[in-house]
């Protein structure tokens, strides 16, 4: 088998940034003024979730050998680095070592590895260590922790009583070097921001927001009006898994492959649940046969309206389903106020929620590697993290987000009304904006291991926003479907031509080079980060139905990768997310993909997806140069010589 080696350029954090005046005289004078409590009793270290990392040693041992024997690297930048993550996936055999630096004891942020083991061999590895990270680690701690906070606060204009969770650190720089520094959380009402404060300055040397936002600032002419009584003449049959959580349940819903109200009638699915992944169904939390929850809540997701907003429920709006768990509330005139069919777009959260645990555990989102539950069936992981999922937020419009903080604390997914002339849209009844969203999660906890969620937070060349659109519409699509029809994401809330409309990205998904004609180049120029999302997303189109060419398309997506080259190109992404390195660049993405293909099928596709990719301009000889910069690439159109 061949050894994918590929260590990247030090995309680092984000150096200082620029701000006027003495931010320690900032700080101290709010501290003087008594806007900041003493908050030790809050404060307690981050500490890496320990996810069976004992069980590995010997990996993790391989792990530091190989980085350590690279040219940039001394064994000594190496020895005393931490497992943050480390699993086993039982369906390829890879071992993934996620590990982070360290200097005095204390973790280096950013300063991340990623090792893939198969057979006792490394597959694919790639770094952000900092070089002879002894000499280039300095700072001395003049700000307490107190101080920190509040310089976290005023860096992000929040309350500083929003703060919380100080450690002190060394924070990863672009200079490839390391600056001491208080890490910390702010967390508002629609942001949570991570940043890293320098313990001697008081300067931001570091930040990013774990909620991935997806606004829409302004709806976009309509171009066909779409005719809702028309479209419920027809009735798509839902998809559902061979084996079954039999628990009595039943929602009324727009079901999988459904997106949303335009592709016809609401369905009734009965017992939908995969007994694989949610094994006694989506109302328990103990493990035990019987749900404890006859409302819209349960082990993988708790789903109501926050329209007040305040991140919890509000007065009785989450619907119950009763003793038999039938949740079969009215939807008919959903263009009008929201309050009228609140249940039934709660409903439908909850099924889509559901849905998207249960379909990317079947391909390895899985306990160890970070999902989302209150219980963990299997005891790894670690549990007590269903999303809360909030319909109708009244935190704002046209917009949906998705908040994803480390293995263990519940993320937070906020779903907004899109309002038009006359009429409303809700992001509740679409499917594409559900399935987006939870994809943050996703990609979050697989990019970098479950304890690690900062890989996809800052730097410019970054794939995070087309892994979600690769969720909108893998999960939507149907037989008969082709790659070349084009295919816009957004289509329902903006009024637009059910699914082929122009949608909210730079053109639709095609494969057609007239109708999309995207290069790696165009990074370079989109807007970021969605822009650059719908680069990578534009190239796993293409992937997805190559791969339908080659192999078939299985209409049911719970078969697995054995079944279809759909369910197949499915695998390989999810995989490619584990191997691929903490801020990961275009190249380092697609030679995860090629690494995680060669891991599953013993390079049965290597040469399809490497003409793939290099019709697109991510061929054999591209360089993405610094993943920290989308502008400074160069796309190629080569494939390597075996595959011309």
């Amino acid at each position: 088998m061949q050894e994918f080696l590929t260590v990247v350029s030090k995309g680092g954090a984000h150096p200082p940034s620029e701000r006027t005046g003495d931010p320690l005289s900032k700080i101290r004078t709010l501290l003087a003024a008594g806007l900041v409590l003493a908050m030790a009793m809050m404060l307690s270290p981050a500490g890496a979730q320990d996810t069976g990392a004992a069980d590995l040693t010997a990996q993790a041992a391989l792990a530091r050998t190989h980085l350590g024997g690279t040219d940039e690297l001394s064994a000594a930048d190496v020895a005393g680095s931490i497992v943050t993550d480390a699993y086993t996936d039982a369906h390829n055999g890879v071992t993934y070592v996620y590990l982070r630096q360290t200097v005095d004891g204390l973790p280096v942020l950013g300063a991340e590895a990623t090792v893939n083991v198969l057979d006792g061999e490394v597959l694919l590895s790639g770094h952000h260590f900092v070089l002879d990270v002894a000499d280039n680690a300095t700072g001395e701690q003049a700000l307490s922790a107190e101080e920190a906070l509040a310089a976290g606060a005023l860096a992000v204009d929040a309350d500083p009583m929003q703060a919380s969770g100080a450690e002190l650190v060394y924070q990863a720089l672009a200079s490839d070097s390391a600056r001491l520094a208080w890490n910390l959380d702010v967390e508002t009402a629609t942001s949570w921001w991570n940043l890293s404060i320098d313990a001697e300055t008081g300067e931001v040397l570091a930040q990013y927001d774990r909620v991935a936002q997806d606004t829409v600032h302004e709806i976009t002419a309509r171009t066909v009006r779409q005719d809702d009584t028309a479209a419920a003449a027809a009735v798509i049959d839902p998809i559902l898994p061979r084996d079954r959580a039999d628990d009595g349940s039943s929602y009324n819903v727009f079901p999988m492959p459904m997106e949303n109200p335009n592709d016809g009638p609401r369905v009734i699915v009965e017992n939908p649940a995969d007994a694989r992944v949610s094994p006694f169904g989506w109302h328990d939390t103990d493990g035990q046969p019987g749900p404890e929850y006859t409302v819209t809540r349960g082990n993988n997701v708790n789903a109501y309206a926050d329209t007040v907003p305040d991140n919890i429920p509000d007065p009785l709006s989450q619907p119950s389903g009763g003793d038999g768990l039938d949740f079969d509330h009215p939807l008919e005139r959903y263009d009008l106020t929201p309050l009228a069919y609140r249940d039934a777009a709660v409903d439908n959260l909850f099924y889509w929620n559901n849905i998207m645990h249960d379909v990317t555990g079947v391909y390895g989102f899985t306990e160890e590697a970070g999902n989302f539950q209150v219980h963990n069936y299997t005891g790894k992981g670690a549990g007590n993290d269903a999303v809360e999922a909030q319909a109708q937020d009244g935190s704002g419009v046209n917009n949906a987000n998705f908040g994803t903080p480390a293995d263990g604390s519940a993320p937070r997914m906020q779903m907004y009304i899109w309002p038009d002339t006359g009429e409303t849209r809700d992001g509740d009844l679409d499917a594409g904006i559900i399935a987006h969203e939870y994809g943050h999660g996703v990609s979050n906890r697989l990019v970098g291991g479950p304890s690690n969620v900062s890989c996809l937070g800052s730097h410019d060349e970054r794939q995070g926003e087309g892994w979600s659109d690769y969720w909108s519409y893998v999960l939507t699509m149907r037989d008969g479907d082709d790659g070349a029809t084009p295919r816009g994401v957004g289509t329902y809330v903006l009024h637009q031509e059910n699914r082929s409309g122009a949608g909210i990205r730079i053109t639709p998904y095609s494969t057609d080079m007239t109708v999309n004609p995207t290069t790696y180049d165009r990074v370079k120029t989109a807007a970021e980060p969605h822009g650059v999302g719908y680069v990578w997303a534009t190239m796993l189109w293409d992937l997805y139905w190559n791969l339908v060419d080659e192999h078939g398309f299985n209409p049911n997506v719970y078969d697995g990768w054995e079944t279809g080259g759909n369910n197949l190109a499915i695998q390989l992404t999810v995989d490619g997310m584990k191997m691929a390195v903490c801020q990961p660049g275009f190249v380092d993405a697609r030679n995860a993909i090629i690494a995680a293909d060669a891991a599953l099928t013993g390079g049965e596709n290597e040469c399809l997806i490497w003409s793939t990719f290099a019709r697109r301009g991510l061929g054999e000889s591209a360089d993405q140069a610094n993943p920290a910069s989308k502008t400074d690439g160069t796309e190629a159109f080569d494939v390597p010589a075996a595959c011309e």
